[in-house]
């Protein structure tokens, strides 16, 4: 149902430098009916890869090897081990083949460049990561203020009210009244 044939192929993706060789391992129970195909990326070209001094396809007993010794940007694709006569039966190769992306030297310029870019990038997610916490931080330290100052329940301010010492002596005269005190005798 769509998944991979008897088939074994290894690795399934290989990221290297340009120049560099690959190998690529295919298992199958008959090795001399496979062949090797390439696919295009975003394309549905596909390709027989006969034998060619960039590369070398070599069989030995179950296995179907295939070589590329100094690989180009034009190596990206997917290669595929498949049964020989896809192409006369009109079929495409199944999906399980082997991923390869030619990646690029750098020079010193390109990697101080990329370094640059690296380092001006974390000082701007520095700079906004301090501004995204401290205008809040100060917001809300500015409506503590707010609340502090601001009249209390009682209408009073908290300036305005007076400290135990500023509190004078008072007398209750209804409190003399109910000794039996009358309010004109003193």
């Amino acid at each position: 149902g769509g998944g991979c044939p008897v088939v074994q192929q290894h690795p399934r993706y290989v990221a290297a430098k340009k120049n560099m060789p690959v190998h690529f391992i295919c298992s199958s129970k008959d090795p001399h009916s496979m062949q090797w195909y390439k696919m295009v990326e975003n394309s549905n070209d596909m390709h027989e890869l006969p034998d060619s001094p960039r590369y070398n396809i070599e069989r030995e007993g179950k296995f179907i090897n295939f070589t590329i010794f100094r690989i180009t940007y034009e190596d990206n694709g997917i290669y595929v081990c498949d049964s020989k006569n896809l192409r006369a039966e009109k079929k495409r190769p199944h999906r399980c083949g082997t991923e390869l992306r030619v990646m690029g030297h750098s020079n010193i310029q390109q990697i101080q460049s990329r370094n640059t870019l690296k380092d001006a990038i974390i000082i701007i997610q520095s700079i906004l990561l301090v501004v995204f916490i401290s205008v809040p931080m100060l917001l809300f330290l500015d409506k503590v203020s707010d609340s502090i100052s601001s009249p209390s329940s009682d209408g009073l301010e908290v300036e305005q009210m007076a400290t135990y010492e500023d509190i004078t002596p008072f007398r209750d005269v209804k409190a003399k009244w109910t000794v039996g005190e009358h309010p004109g005798e003193e």
